[in-house]
This record gives structure tokens, sequence and C-alpha cells, in this order.
């Protein structure tokens, strides 16, 4: 493919704490749910990052959808990351085809941009509530990421 540049794509990939890609949602209510979330099922802070644009599309309010993931703190068995993706989808918070990531004992989150077109991942809202090894063990790895230089990762 003569003139065609690829991009690396860097991912981080974890089986111990909860990852969520909220994809076309308005940015108010992931920040709610995350919060929210965190608080009820006792799972320490949670880190709200925009993945990229939801290419100009609005709900039924006016509201601007994003495509948003959300990283929690806690340290977790898999079966009980398992299940918080499924409750996610029960609670429309990630579409279905998110929950293919339960038969793959892996979540992977994107941290560098994407052919050019999807910014790398920006930080959004962090909310402090407990344990933070999950959401401290990506940024640092977003971080590092970042500091490759070739690959902007901002």
């Amino acid at each position: 493919m003569k003139g065609k540049s690829g991009n690396v794509v860097i991912g981080y990939t974890t089986d111990s704490h909860l990852c969520l890609d909220c994809d076309l949602k308005p940015e108010d209510e992931v920040i709610a749910f995350s919060k929210e979330y965190a608080k009820f099922h006792n799972l320490g802070s949670s880190l709200v990052m925009e993945t990229s644009d939801g290419k100009g599309q609005m709900d039924l309010l006016g509201r601007r959808l994003k495509n948003f993931c959300i990283i929690f703190g806690k340290i977790m068995s898999w079966e009980e990351v398992k299940w918080h993706i499924q409750e996610a989808y029960r609670l429309g918070m990630v579409h279905r085809n998110f929950l293919i990531m339960r038969k793959i004992d892996k979540i992977t989150i994107r941290v560098n941009s994407k052919n050019g077109k999807k910014p790398a991942p920006k930080i959004i809202h962090y909310f402090s509530n407990g344990d933070r090894r999950g959401a401290m063990g990506f940024l640092r790895h977003w971080k590092m990421c970042k500091s490759l230089g070739r690959n902007k990762c901002t």
C-alpha cells in the first residue's frame, strides 16, 4: 500500500480493575454515573477520560454525545469485573458489544491517538474516593505513552 502510513494504537490492558467504555453519552451523565457507581459499589476513585467526540451527535435534550472511558480505582477479581460490566450494560452505560470483554478475560482501553482521526484520550474528571490504584495505574501508562514523543498522547 504505497503512500499509506499506519498508526500503532497503544492500549492499557487489565484483568484486575474495572474500566468501562461509555460511547455516545453526554459528559454530565458519565461523570455523575462514575461518582455514584463508585460510591455505591465501593469501587474507590474514578477517572473519566474523553476518548473521542461523537461526531456532532446530540441527544433529545440537545446535549452533545461523546465517547468516554471510566477507570475505577479498586483492584478486584475478574469475576467481579465481569459482574460490573453486566451491571453497567443493564444500567445503559455501555453498549452490548462491550459485553464481549467478559469472554476475552481482559479489558483494553486506548491511550494514544488513532489513525490521526481520533485524538488520544484526555482527562475530563477525577473523583477521589479512597482506593485509587487502578486509576493511577492507567494514568502511569498514559503518561508513559505521552512521553514516547512520536505518537502524541495528549
